[in-house]
């Protein structure tokens, strides 16, 4: 195990448990990114392309669980997960030291400070792997986003045009942004 489970309390004044993904969570993780991905347009797919079976998802959770550079952790409220999150560091020589960050939030639990939260999990994961720089893309048009990213410390140091368009035709671009983790 690489994380230590840990009990946080939301801004609601609601207890949440912060821990490791394990195999059992696999055919919960696909209904969660399921929901997830309804939820918002901010995310990488739409509901309809999360095919995964929960027989594949226990194979993934494996590889995160027994690889020495990558982590996923989810957050559980009543046994129920409303939150994850990931970080891969880059395994080539020259690139070891940057991280790749991500979260995910349900909705009804969005502005509780989870995503915070498994911000500054990861960030502790990744100081303990000896990472200087972490980094993290997010679609433009997602305020709430920005706002957490910049608040924790990350800035904007790249942008694609027209990186993603829905089905309405509606275009985003994707941003990239990076925390550095100790000064140069």
């Amino acid at each position: 195990m690489k994380y230590t489970p840990e009990n946080f309390q939301l801004k609601d004044g609601r207890i949440c448990k912060i821990r490791e993904i394990q195999v059992k969570d696999a055919a919960e993780t696909v209904a969660y990114l399921k929901a997830i991905m309804g939820e918002s347009d901010f995310l990488n797919s739409y509901p309809e392309e999360i095919t995964i079976s929960a027989e594949e998802e226990e194979k993934m959770i494996k590889g995160f669980n027994e690889s020495d550079h990558m982590l996923m952790i989810v957050v559980e409220m009543d046994g129920r997960l409303i939150a994850n999150g990931t970080i891969t560091r880059l395994r080539k020589l020259k690139t070891r030291h940057r991280g790749n960050v991500a979260v995910a939030v349900r909705k009804e639990f969005w502005n509780l400070g989870i995503g915070k939260k498994l911000l500054l999990c990861l960030e502790d994961y990744a100081k303990k792997l000896g990472l200087s720089q972490l980094e993290l893309d997010y679609i433009s048009g997602n305020e709430r986003g920005r706002i957490l990213y910049e608040k924790s410390g990350y800035i904007q140091v790249g942008e694609t045009p027209n990186a993603y368009i829905l089905k309405d035709g509606t275009r985003y671009n994707k941003i990239k942004m990076v925390k550095y983790l100790e000064k140069f």
